[in-house]
């Protein structure tokens, strides 16, 4: 039963017989009582992490889409600050809508809402640039950008095993990087209406993948479907033993019961002491990431590059900082890896600290009517620092 599928139909679609990170720490690597595991084969688990990226390249693409495309279409000041701040409204929106129907759905349910947000998005986008279907359509795609961040590492996290799960859930800045690499170096290049068709042509794909992903075990579990979460472990670890995925099974058994009888409320995240220290924190770092300035830069990339006036086009300047953007992602990677978060976003801060105080000094020196021609290069190094050190780390360590 669990080896004749074909191998990359999840279980569920062939077979119908078959009835976030510390959180999920006590699922281990570990063997059942006297077996020797052969060496873990992950095909199944790296397609589905690769086939998310399509919605973490989407993300990528809609927080970068200002840059590029408002320069494009000339709205006033008014309207063009209305199009920009419609997806961080939304984006407040998003884990609100996440956390409402996450168990009801279920994970990969919630992804599916996500990403209709997204594609409804991108069609308002393509049909017109009136400025009350691009704040529409941004407000969408701020709401499945709050989705994306609040659903989809939780859905990695219960698929995943504990020796891979922090990597794979650190390594979504990548496919996000990505995203923003192609807005910034093929947006402006070609007509807003190509863009938004290329993008709703990777809703599209995304959609035509869909059915390959496995549904969680954890919401398996919660809803009694035991046989169908053990088929889904064993999909997922592949080569393992039947005792190393009866192990996992219990385990996770164990943790919804646990969960299901010590029931939360709101106010115990006032009244109990680890969870004020842990909002406190979060919340802490959520408020230095926004008040780094980080939106404005992106939002306004290239109008930030016209305004200093560099010998590079604004174009050319802002496909430069995607690319560093995507090659930070990978530094991100392999920092936390080897030290943990409290470490790199350390040097982080201080790295953004120092590149967004080059650019503030050059502005203030512009706007002061000093001669800043033998400076036209300080307001593109100053970003490449500031991104390169504030991006992956500040925006992906609060959410942990």
């Amino acid at each position: 039963l669990f080896y004749t599928r074909s191998a990359l139909t999840p279980p569920g679609l062939v077979d119908k017989m078959s009835t976030t990170e510390t959180q999920y720490s006590a699922i281990g690597d570990g063997h059942g009582a006297g077996v020797e595991e052969p060496s873990p084969r992950r095909v199944h688990l790296y397609t589905s992490v690769a086939i998310l990226n399509i919605v973490y390249l989407l993300s990528g693409a809609a927080y970068a889409w200002s840059s590029p495309v408002l320069v494009k279409l000339k709205l006033s000041d008014s309207d063009a600050s209305t199009v920009a701040s419609a997806l961080s409204l939304g984006a407040m929106v998003g884990p609100l809508v996440s956390g409402a129907i996450i168990d009801k759905l279920g994970r990969k349910g919630t992804i599916a809402v996500n990403m209709g947000f997204m594609t409804g998005s991108c069609l308002l986008l393509a049909a017109s640039t009136d400025v009350t279907f691009l704040s529409v359509g941004r407000f969408m795609s701020g709401i499945s950008w709050g989705m994306t961040f609040s659903s989809i590492p939780m859905y990695i996290a219960e698929i995943s095993e504990d020796s891979v799960r922090s990597v794979l859930n650190t390594m979504l800045i990548i496919p996000v990087a990505t995203g923003s690499v192609f807005m910034y170096g093929v947006g402006p290049f070609i007509s807003y209406a190509t863009l938004h068709y290329i993008l709703t042509g990777l809703c599209v794909i995304f959609f035509f993948l869909f059915p390959l992903l496995p549904n969680s075990p954890y919401a398996l579990v919660m809803n009694n479907q035991i046989l169908r979460a053990r088929d889904t472990i064993t999909w997922l670890r592949e080569n393992r033993s039947p005792s190393y995925i009866e192990n996992e099974l219990q385990t996770i058994q164990k943790y919804v019961s646990e969960n299901q009888e010590n029931s939360v409320s709101v106010m115990d995240l006032f009244s109990v002491k680890g969870n004020r220290r842990a909002m406190i924190i979060s919340y802490g770092l959520f408020i230095l990431q926004q008040l780094s300035g980080l939106t404005i830069v992106l939002f306004y990339m290239q109008n930030i590059f016209e305004m200093t006036g560099a010998n590079l086009s604004s174009s050319t300047c802002s496909i430069i900082i995607g690319l560093v953007k995507f090659a930070s992602s990978f530094a991100c990677t392999v920092a936390v890896k080897s030290y943990g978060y409290k470490k790199p976003l350390v040097i982080s801060i201080s790295g953004g600290a120092l590149g967004m105080g080059g650019l503030g000094v050059y502005f203030w020196l512009k706007f002061n009517n000093f001669n800043v021609d033998s400076l036209n290069w300080l307001p593109l190094a100053s970003l490449i620092i500031y991104i390169f050190f504030i991006l992956p780390v500040l925006v992906r360590s609060p959410g942990l």
